[in-house]
């Protein structure tokens, strides 16, 4: 009853779990930012800004520009290909907003959008998209594409927790080298969630000439990486390139990060529903910053990395395939499907809980069973905390 009363007391207050900041509202973001700073480059120098507006970009399918010659960015506004271009992109009309803004800023409009490409591989687990934008200035930005709400998309992140590398991360460093081949000029590259990761390990592991090149690589939320790859020679030459941000309360851009130097973002979004890039607050020229993360991001953090680091890598790859087969045995292809019919969805995932073989089933429950544990253990801490400062 008492650990019950602390709990209703944590959850009447303005908690980390369900605080959302009011005082900023959903304008101050990156479509006000591109709707209202005009400015040109060469008035007005790249930033971070920028980099999280073209890697949002990359989430469009822009199969108009699948070559290297390139289209202007504005002649790209062409509402009969909307429903292609916006096709299971997630918070379409905010995608949408961006996208007009951006075709009739001053500032966006004559970018050179090209060598868009976009790979789907069932049999490979991999879900990769990418394209390059000529900046006026001469410049050029190549954008990877974060995780979309396909299956397949999910499974990939997933497969990062025993595989380095993963196929999309192979592709994301063949891609780079190929646009830099057909460019010229320095390159910045970025990406928001999974297209940070990609970014990251695409400057990391591309050439050294290459390297020379690169300005500046942007990750967005993305996940951080494994001992083998952070210890490379590689990581290692242009680590002080990176440039990472993350909202307050971040869970995905905490995963394998062992590093504290990124820059926390303030977003109007709840908990882990701040990965969406719609809710980082703008404020100026720049993101509006904060000194530390929230209580329940670091909560989060640490049982994850716990929970993690208490599985070898074999025992990993056995849990995320064994979780996924559930979802497999569907006809589904994305998580937005299953939530559209989630009754249908329920009797799937059942019928495939009981049809998986004893041994297997019993060590996916354990495994949840401990992650779950673990959650508990440091919950604890997390409500202590909240309910002393009141």
């Amino acid at each position: 009853k008492a650990y019950k009363s602390k709990l209703l007391t944590l959850f009447s207050q303005k908690s980390v779990w369900c605080r959302i900041d009011t005082k900023y509202n959903e304008m101050n973001n990156i479509v006000h930012y591109a709707k209202n700073i005009l400015k040109r480059f060469d008035e007005l120098p790249f930033n971070t800004v920028d980099s999280l507006i073209l890697s949002c970009v990359a989430y469009l399918h822009l199969y108009q520009v699948v070559d290297w010659k390139g289209v202007r960015l504005g002649e790209l506004y062409r509402a009969e290909n909307f429903s292609d271009m916006f096709a299971h992109v997630f918070s379409p009309r905010s995608h949408q907003a961006l996208f007009t803004a951006l075709c009739a800023s001053p500032r966006f409009r004559d970018i050179n959008v090209m060598g868009f490409t976009e790979q789907n591989d069932e049999e490979a687990e991999k879900r990769f998209s990418a394209v390059t934008l000529g900046l006026p200035d001469g410049s050029v930005y190549v954008a990877f594409r974060g995780t979309d709400n396909s299956i397949i998309g999910w499974k990939e992140d997933f497969n990062m927790g025993f595989c380095s590398p993963i196929p999309s991360q192979t592709d994301a460093v063949k891609y780079i080298e190929n646009a830099a081949s057909r460019c010229t000029g320095i390159i910045r590259t970025g990406g928001h969630s999974k297209g940070g990761n990609l970014a990251v390990y695409a400057a990391a592991m591309c050439s050294q000439e290459l390297q020379q090149r690169i300005e500046q690589v942007y990750s967005h939320d993305g996940p951080g990486f494994p001992d083998s790859v952070l210890s490379s020679p590689g990581f290692k030459s242009i680590q002080e390139k990176i440039n990472k941000s993350i909202p307050q309360s971040s869970v995905i851009g905490l995963i394998f990060e062992s590093v504290a130097d990124f820059r926390i973002v303030r977003s109007t979004g709840v908990s882990v529903l701040q990965h969406d890039p719609f809710s980082w607050v703008v404020k100026g020229t720049d993101f509006c910053y904060m000194d530390e993360l929230s209580r329940d991001a670091v909560y989060l953090n640490r049982s994850v990395d716990e929970w993690l680091h208490s599985l070898d890598t074999e025992e990993r790859e056995r849990f995320v395939n064994a979780l996924f087969s559930l979802v497999d045995h569907g006809d589904f292809s994305t998580f937005g499907e299953i939530a559209s019919d989630w009754p249908t969805s329920l009797l799937e995932v059942s019928k495939a809980a009981s049809g998986m073989d004893p041994e297997t089933r019993d060590f996916l429950v354990q495994c949840l069973k401990d992650l779950g544990a673990i959650c508990l253990r440091n919950s604890r801490e997390l409500f202590k905390f909240n309910i002393n400062q009141r």
